[in-house]
């Protein structure tokens, strides 16, 4: 699935030191049309007994060459009396009516609801991950807001590694080495549609009194330390 707007926004925002609250349950929901990164656009379906229905998560877990979680249970939503129409999106959003959707994605394939045919999303069916530079204690941090765990607001700090933080790297040391404070600017989205918070002053670090190492590797940490 792909992250909508809000998610992305409320993300990057912890960079300015801004709590992200969990919701307290994510709700599946179907769409006859795209929704957008926006989560307002494309049409839901809606027919008499139709709502969305609460999903629960499993624990973040090794998936796609990065870290995913799951629907726990089958999603099995209630039986129109007549055809509804082709599903070709779905939506998980943070209430049962309006919110903000968190995340969308299109159907592998697309599901016509005829009458007395329950739509049903199988155990796993739904399944969210991330990848890229992200490190293992972020990915795990972001997906768990989809389990009712808020993403705390942090203090950024811009550390120089040799090698991966992630596979046996080492941080730069030294006399006068330390990290460096950032300050980040609001989110904001580019053309692309992609949304990048950027660093709003420089960040210098100290001169160096005796070799620190080679620099080949940069990483954001929460804390000056640890």
């Amino acid at each position: 699935m792909y992250a909508c707007d809000y998610l992305e926004k409320g993300v990057l925002n912890t960079l300015l030191g801004v709590t992200f609250p969990a919701p307290s349950k994510c709700y599946l929901a179907l769409y006859l049309s795209d929704p957008g990164e926006s989560g307002t656009a494309g049409t839901e379906v809606s027919y008499p007994g139709y709502q969305r229905m609460e999903v629960q998560f499993s624990p973040p877990a090794d998936a796609s060459g990065g870290l995913g979680i799951q629907n726990l249970t089958d999603i099995t939503f209630p039986t129109p009396a007549a055809a509804v129409g082709t599903v070709t999106y779905i939506g998980v959003l943070d209430s049962p009516a309006g919110g903000n959707m968190l995340a969308r994605n299109e159907l592998v394939e697309p599901l016509s609801i005829g009458a007395e045919e329950p739509p049903v999303l199988l155990a796993g069916d739904v399944l969210l991950y991330l990848t890229g530079d992200l490190s293992r204690a972020w990915m795990t941090r972001t997906l768990n807001l989809f389990r009712g765990q808020s993403l705390q607001g942090i203090a950024p700090h811009y550390a120089l590694w040799n090698g991966s933080p992630e596979a046996a790297g080492s941080e730069l040391s030294g006399d006068n080495y330390q990290r460096v404070a950032l300050t980040f600017g609001a989110p904001a989205e580019q053309t692309s549609g992609q949304i990048i918070a950027r660093n709003s002053t420089a960040a210098a670090f100290p001169r160096p009194s005796t070799a620190w190492g080679t620099w080949t590797y940069s990483a954001l940490y929460s804390a000056e330390t640890s």
